[in-house]
């Protein structure tokens, strides 16, 4: 049973996203963003929340086959070492390759196919300690879980800076240029740099964003921000069966191989989707599935190629549910999105 100080944290969430959703149907989503980076306090008091209930009020609701307890931050753990250093990167450079032979299309190249090549094979990751880190963005960090971990070297951004170990930065107005630009005081990260990160992670960051076009901007920044062969992975709550959101995680696929984007991994745990998305050298190879595909005619999901859709989209407020909007999760789907959260085991 939640204690009273667990109920607490988990309502400064809850009414932190119940702000933000009102606003931006009173005011729309760019209005109403503005105003919610401009919170400082309400920022300031939602990571401390969300860090506290992280790691004090996790609980044991997802495991492996083995009963070894499984949380997000030891899922991307384990999915980083089996792409860069057991023979991942690998398996889809051979797989992409023999899709490209398979179609017969003029082939625009990510970036420029030799020196792809030359960075790839120059990425031997077998031992970090001899070559480089994996380079790793995550967005919406909270508390830089994954700086505990040699393996990676962590860029960590949230809009709740916390000096040396979180950066401040506004990921969806956040420049994409050749290198990283700070503000005046060092505080505020403006820009990061283009075709630099092995890995980008996105976890519990999409449902934070208030409308299908903002999502859809933040997955083509984390494209732009990948190396060729990098991946995205995606951990999205969701408390229900596996098939009860199929339709949408199929959106997904379809939206981001359109962006150039084929995925590589799918796991539903028990309250959560896991999803890896690799960015592929040739963008045709990441296409070749949404132009196979059959759309159903007039589906809100895919009414154009630039949104990306949550389940809480197609949720309908009338005058009275309005009330109850801070209260619009059930029981267990807060389980799953507040005491599933990466937690820190030291």
């Amino acid at each position: 049973m939640a204690t009273e100080e667990h109920k607490y944290l988990a309502d400064i969430i809850k009414a932190t996203h119940a702000t933000l959703r009102e606003e931006t149907r009173s005011y729309g989503p760019e209005i109403a963003w503005e105003r919610h980076v401009t919170r400082k306090d309400i920022l300031q008091k939602y990571a401390s929340s969300m860090h506290k209930l992280a790691t004090t009020y996790w609980l044991e609701n997802n495991s492996t086959s083995d009963n070894m307890t499984l949380c997000r931050v030891q899922w991307v753990k384990s999915q980083c070492e089996q792409y860069f250093l057991n023979g991942g990167l690998q398996k889809y450079n051979d797989r992409e390759e023999y899709i490209k032979e398979k179609i017969n299309v003029d082939f625009v190249e990510t970036e420029d196919k030799q020196s792809i090549n030359n960075d790839l094979e120059s990425r031997n990751f077998v031992d970090p300690s001899l070559q480089r880190k994996i380079t790793l963005l995550d967005v919406g960090s909270c508390y830089n879980p994954f700086g505990t971990f040699d393996m990676f070297d962590v860029t960590a951004i949230d809009l709740n800076g916390i000096p040396e170990k979180v950066l401040h930065c506004d990921f969806l107005n956040v420049n994409i240029g050749e290198e990283k630009h700070f503000s005046a005081d060092n505080h505020e990260l403006l820009q990061l740099p283009q075709n630099s990160y092995n890995v980008v992670v996105f976890s519990l960051f999409l449902e934070y964003l208030p409308c299908p076009r903002q999502r859809y901007i933040c997955c083509k920044k984390a494209y732009d921000l990948l190396q060729p062969g990098g991946i995205l992975l995606i951990i999205s709550p969701d408390s229900k069966h596996v098939g009860a959101n199929a339709k949408l995680i199929k959106s997904w696929r379809y939206i981001l191989s359109k962006l150039g984007f084929m995925r590589i991994k799918y796991e539903k745990l028990k309250h959560i989707h896991c999803l890896i998305f690799r960015k592929c050298v040739y963008k045709q190879v990441a296409m070749k599935w949404a132009n196979t595909q059959t759309i159903p005619e007039n589906d809100p999901l895919y009414q154009d190629d630039v949104v990306f859709f949550i389940p809480q989209d197609f949720r309908n407020i009338s005058c009275q549910d309005k009330q109850e909007e801070r209260h619009v999760y059930d029981e267990e789907e807060l389980t799953c999105m507040f005491n599933e959260l990466p937690f820190d085991e030291t």
